[in-house]
């Protein structure tokens, strides 16, 4: 299982494919399998008008990412670790934070 992610062009907001789209809450990301997930990378890779640097991040069977990418999608879902807080961002999206270790 994968999380396909990017960011948007315009801004470099952090989105996260949602199986139909791209939203910017990590928390409406799609968990697809292998097959899906490379499909849906090589589409966006030659896309490169609406979203840049898209890439998959490997899930662990419970459904978050390997331990070695933890750290940083954790803070790519809830926000810079200065400023607006994790839990800010959390918050305005009215959920908890996504990928707690």
């Amino acid at each position: 299982m994968k999380l396909l992610t990017a960011n948007r062009l315009t801004d470099g907001v952090t989105l996260w494919h949602t199986g139909t789209g791209w939203s910017e809450d990590a928390a409406h990301a799609a968990r697809l399998d292998d097959e899906q997930a490379d499909a849906l990378l090589t589409d966006w890779k030659t896309r490169e008008t609406e979203v840049v640097g898209p890439y998959l991040i490997p899930l662990t069977p419970d459904g978050n990412p390997v331990q070695r990418e933890q750290v940083r999608e954790f803070i790519r879902a809830n926000g810079p670790t200065i400023g607006q807080t994790a839990d800010a961002l959390s918050q305005a999206h009215g959920r908890a934070d996504i990928f707690e270790s």
